[in-house]
């Protein structure tokens, strides 16, 4: 009896071993093989750079249907600060010696793949998500029938951090003049 079992269930305990270990071994170098190489990294780079350089802010409130605030179209032709990127924004919180921290990965081209991309939140309407944290959050613009000259900039939290829809400034001019610090 002892041998019938071995010689029924030993093959399927071998073949269900072998199973896990070659599905192991597959996921491995799946996963190793899945990383972009530095060149494939430099080209995305390169693609990235370019669409930030090169707004198309005429085919955004096309698509739209609205104007974006003047000075987010300042922002986007002052090709320096475009580019800043790897920083942290510090607001005075409501203790004096704890400011609030805003991190900002880097800011996202003005063009309708970025638009399309990126979140939409139906209770605020149309606008635009112009600077990322990196971490699956970003910085909203509202877009509006009539050109303003700002407009206050809404932090969509998507990572869970218990800030979505807060103002973290009352203008983008103010949000760009916020102290700055290094990331953490």
């Amino acid at each position: 009896m002892d041998k019938l079992l071995l010689y029924v269930f030993g093959p399927l305990v071998f073949a269900a071993t072998l199973l896990v270990i070659v599905t192991g071994i597959r996921q491995a170098v799946t996963r190793f093989r899945s990383r972009p190489t530095p060149e494939q990294i430099k080209v995305a780079y390169e693609a990235y750079l370019r669409r930030l350089l090169n707004p198309q802010p005429e085919t955004v409130e096309r698509e739209l249907g609205k104007l974006l605030p003047e000075r987010l179209l300042q922002l986007y032709e002052d090709k320096s600060a475009v580019q800043t990127a790897g920083f942290q924004l510090e607001k005075p919180g409501k203790r004096r010696w704890w400011p609030k921290r805003w991190q900002v990965y880097c800011f996202e081209p003005l063009d309708v793949e970025t638009l399309n991309e990126l979140p939409y939140e139906e209770e605020l309407g149309p606008g635009f998500c112009f600077a990322t944290t990196g971490r699956g959050s970003w910085y909203w613009i509202a877009a509006s029938d009539e050109r303003a000259k700002d407009s206050p900039v809404i932090y969509l939290d998507y990572d869970g951090s218990g800030s979505h829809g807060e103002t973290v400034a009352e203008s983008l001019d103010e949000f760009l003049n916020l102290p700055r610090a290094p990331l953490n």
